[in-house]
């Protein structure tokens, strides 16, 4: 079944990230970007019927990205393509805790899926995934080279290998 979504899904668009783009006068005013706001602003009250119905947003921001004219290209080249998705949700649930969402975003930005870590880890340790996690691309770490984000990173995955991933009990006293 996934197979099929990843061929039929080519990516997804944040269409918040969109709006703000877009409508630079509204955020310079820090005016609302909540799909209600938006709808009733752009298209009057009656497009806030029935929000929060799945559908119905999808028709509801559809309908906004054309009453702004947000050409098709400016929409392909904000999006995240389907893999990219798939492994950045993958990055957040398995360093929760652990390391921020940002950095786990960094990760998947960086071409480096969940797999790759765990290779890196088998191969050659916190030096394997430090060396991954820190190549110089363009001048820059291609996720960082903050040496407490890289243990915590490591220190994850050392976890699963010892399968002895920590959990939070609660004490009752």
């Amino acid at each position: 079944m996934m197979e099929q979504f990843k061929k039929t899904v080519v990516g997804f668009a944040d269409t918040l990230t969109i709006f703000k783009n877009f409508l630079t006068k509204r955020q310079e005013e820090k005016q609302s970007f909540k799909v209600e706001d938006l709808a009733r602003d752009f298209l009057g009250p009656e497009f806030t019927e029935g929000l929060h119905n799945a559908a119905q947003d999808i028709k509801i921001l559809s309908t906004l990205i054309d009453k702004i004219n947000v050409p098709n290209d400016k929409i392909i080249s904000m999006a995240k393509s389907t893999p990219f998705t798939l492994a950045d949700r993958a990055l957040k649930k398995y360093f929760k805790g652990a390391v921020t969402s940002v950095i786990a975003s960094k990760i998947a930005l960086g071409r480096i899926n969940l797999t790759t870590l765990k290779k890196a880890f088998q191969l050659g340790g916190y030096d394997s995934v430090k060396m991954l996690l820190a190549e110089n691309i363009n001048n820059k770490p291609r996720v960082t080279k903050n040496e407490k984000t890289i243990k915590a990173i490591v220190d994850r995955l050392e976890c699963e290998k010892k399968d002895d991933i920590p959990l939070i009990v609660e004490k009752k006293i």
